[in-house]
């Protein structure tokens, strides 16, 4: 069966998950699910986005010497599980993300701004973790574009995607002039003639790992750090990256600094 008969579009998925399971959609766990749902497991949930948080800046301070500073984004954001960890680090922190059910659901909590069209730039810091490996690369590329333009001067980056998988999702061969492939339900691949995947379905795709660098240089970004993850088989890396330049507080103490004053 042709990958490229299932691939309609993916936003419809996230608006459905939205709707019905805010939270097992960002992270797959029973008791994540709304049936399922306790304050106990709303408390672990987002704990688990202050570790990954935690952990992202600690990488920064030691890959590049600095925290995340000024306004932030969090690109795909869902129930703000990242979001409101972000917020304790940057100034302004905006989640973007398609799904209404979703952005309610982090609006309750009221500890960062949470908003359904991108934003306009520029951001001291952009992440995005398990959301472009939700999304066709075809778009996916043009929507890292989008970011990075967003992206100020000395701005950080931490954005992941997946590239490969486990034997066991393989897929009989690459779309034609992408090179990503689309992990579709076993189910649906033995059909001969299926129906309309239903809303709500969880796609997989793999991107061209060189074609993002590219963009990343493209757009000034050239250091960059990768780290492998794995979900259930879909691997992938979580970029940690700075762009080129200074940002206005590096700037302006650069300027006032003594060393600085000497040269002047």
């Amino acid at each position: 069966m042709a990958v490229q008969a299932l691939l309609r579009d993916t936003d419809a998925d996230w608006q459905e998950l939205g709707a019905t399971q805010p939270y097992w959609g960002v992270l797959t766990h029973p008791s994540y699910r709304t049936e399922n749902l306790t304050d106990d497991a709303l408390a672990q949930f987002f704990g688990s986005g202050v570790d990954h948080v935690d952990r992202l800046v600690a990488q920064f301070q030691r890959l590049y010497g600095v925290a995340p500073q000024g306004r932030a984004l969090d690109f795909g954001c869902g129930a703000g599980r990242l979001t409101e960890a972000m917020a304790a680090y940057a100034g302004e922190t905006i989640g973007y993300d398609i799904s209404p059910g979703m952005l309610n659901e982090a609006r309750k909590r009221g500890v960062a701004t949470y908003v359904g069209e991108l934003p306009a730039g520029p951001f001291g810091w952009i992440n995005s973790f398990i959301v472009l490996q939700h999304i066709p690369p075809e778009r996916g590329m043009a929507l890292i574009e989008d970011l990075l333009e967003r992206l100020s001067p000395g701005g950080l980056l931490s954005l992941q995607l997946t590239v490969w998988r486990d034997a066991r999702h393989d897929e009989p061969g690459p779309a034609p002039r992408t090179g990503w492939r689309a992990f579709v339900p076993p189910a649906l691949r033995r059909s001969k003639a299926p129906p309309p995947p239903p809303k709500g379905l969880v796609m997989m795709f793999d991107y061209d790992l060189s074609a993002v660098v590219r963009l990343l240089n493209e757009h000034g970004v050239e250091e960059m750090n990768l780290v492998s993850t794995h979900h259930d088989g879909h691997n992938g890396v979580l970029i940690l990256a700075r762009r080129e330049g200074q940002s206005p507080q590096e700037f302006t103490r650069r300027v006032r600094s003594p060393a600085a004053k000497e040269a002047l």
